[in-house]
């Protein structure tokens, strides 16, 4: 199955990425990018493995503790819409 990013998702993933080379270690970056590429492929093979979210047909996956990831599933395809913050108080 095709996975499509957003421009947000990729801002997102990139801004995870220099907060992590700021404030941790490399090893805690390649943590991040396994997590989110093995979620990545899980999905592609399930794409309904993460609950529904609280809007409309998004879905709201775990990356890890600080992280979620929001997708969407439209005509076969994968639509990475976001990555959020899970202590924030975001509207997904």
């Amino acid at each position: 199955m095709e996975v499509v990013w957003s421009e947000e998702v990729l801002r997102n993933y990139f801004h995870v990425l220099d907060y992590l080379l700021e404030n941790w270690s490399v090893r805690e970056i390649e943590n991040f990018e396994s997590r989110f590429d093995d979620l990545i492929l899980r999905l592609q093979n399930h794409k309904e493995i993460c609950p529904k979210s609280l809007l409309l047909n998004y879905r709201k996956c775990l990356i890890d503790k600080n992280n979620s990831l929001i997708y969407q599933e439209i005509n076969n395809k994968i639509f990475l819409v976001a990555i959020i913050d899970n202590k924030s108080s975001h509207q997904y």
